[in-house]
């Protein structure tokens, strides 16, 4: 299990809410071509979101999945009408907090505690719609140029690519990308909610509202997306993770989106398509579950490996990653006894990964339960005799073998 993960330097809230998150450029307008000033910062945007995207792909951040990111596309072309210029190219990335970004040049990145959080492809429909908006009409772009300065961006930037290193280990890639993952988590509140003016989150949302019904999804479901959201932000911000969206603009979109639902409520109802949705993401929430507890998040770990449970209680790994998270709170109460049963169920069932055995065996040899250890270690080495702990495993056993009754 990759242990690189660090806690968010808090820093990051203070450099990336000063700014939008993204600028939507596409070929310059009619404008662009009598003043030679706002075409020239188009193109430097344009360079800085190239710059970018080169340094996602390198990164190993990008989830890598390539049906995901193929089903990804189907939903935002599907999401396209005439008129909207350059596409926006979608892509999974790795990311501890729900949200959406798109760079200037269309690039575009959900994290994976996004589709995570999301229960159906309409929900999905409707957080793409609304970033799809922002960028076609050039909102991000409006408000710069209305300010005057490209300041606001290229420190923004400058954050965007200059500080994962220190939250993904220190990595030549990450360190290309020093606090990407920050700001990729972020990105969707910060664009979303609180980084535009109020009319342009209403135009956002108005528009972004249009797409999702003229692509038959069931609008029932957008005001959910940003009530998930809410559920998920306290009322204020805490050192243990950063918070950028706060109640009063999550209620806001919340209520837009409401308002926007009941004025087609006689309309037919639209599809959520949860069943694809849900095969079309996988054992996603299973590997979100391992980011977030190797996060230091292991009661949010709880949270997504539970629901995933719900619909799959017979994934022995499922239930050997609730151990894990369970493992990672060993300070509260009872939290290792949860953590054994849940070993223990992934043990009883198929395809059950030989690791549960060794964190059972460990958790045992911890409080002193010998037999049960060397149970489970003898079971572990049985299932991988190969594997790379296999010698400090035997030195367990000697050691639990030599013990007195």
């Amino acid at each position: 299990m990759d242990t690189g993960w660090r806690r968010l330097p808090t820093f990051t809230l203070l450099v990336l809410t000063a700014v939008p998150a993204y600028v939507a450029v596409g070929a310059p307008d009619e404008h662009d071509s009598a003043d030679p000033a706002p075409r020239k910062d188009v193109l430097e945007l344009r360079r800085d979101a190239d710059d970018i995207e080169k340094r996602i792909a390198t990164s190993g951040q990008l989830y890598g999945r390539p049906d995901l990111n193929a089903y990804l596309q189907a939903v935002t072309d599907r999401l396209r009408r005439p008129g909207d210029g350059e596409p926006i190219h979608l892509q999974a990335i790795k990311g501890p907090w729900p949200n959406a970004f798109v760079l200037p040049n269309g690039a575009s990145y959900v994290t994976t505690a996004m589709l995570d959080m999301l229960d159906n492809e309409a929900q999905l429909a409707c957080v793409l719609g609304h970033e799809m908006t922002h960028l076609v009409e050039q909102h991000a772009l409006e408000e710069m140029r209305a300010q005057r300065t490209r300041t606001g961006w290229a420190t923004a930037l400058a954050v965007l690519v200059g500080a994962a290193g220190a939250y993904y280990g220190g990595s030549q890639a990450g360190a290309a990308l020093a606090d990407l993952t920050a700001s990729a988590g972020q990105l969707w509140t910060i664009s979303a909610v609180s980084g535009y003016s109020r009319d342009n989150e209403r135009e956002a949302d108005a528009r972004g509202f249009e797409r999702l019904a003229a692509a038959g999804y069931d609008t029932s479901q957008a005001p959910i997306v940003f009530e998930h959201l809410l559920a998920g932000t306290p009322d204020e911000a805490t050192g243990a993770r950063p918070y950028f969206a706060t109640h009063p603009r999550l209620e806001e979109r919340i209520a837009s989106y409401r308002e926007l639902a009941a004025a087609r409520s006689a309309d037919p109802a639209g599809r959520a398509d949860a069943e694809r949705y849900l095969a079309a993401i996988g054992e996603l929430p299973v590997e979100q579950a391992l980011l977030l507890i190797d996060a230091d998040q292991p009661a949010l770990a709880q949270l997504s490996i539970d629901r995933y449970l719900v619909r799959h209680p017979d994934s022995a790994r499922a239930h050997f990653v609730a151990g894990e998270a369970w493992r990672a709170r060993s300070g509260e109460s009872l939290a290792i006894d949860q953590a054994i049963a849940a070993y223990a169920r992934a043990i009883e069932l198929p395809g059950t990964p030989p690791a549960a055995l060794r964190s059972k065996g460990l958790l045992h040899r911890e409080r002193g339960e010998d037999a049960l250890a060397r149970e489970a270690f003898e079971k572990y080495l049985a299932l991988d005799p190969q594997a790379v702990d296999a010698g400090i495993v035997r030195l367990y056993l000697q050691e639990l073998r030599a013990a007195p009754p």
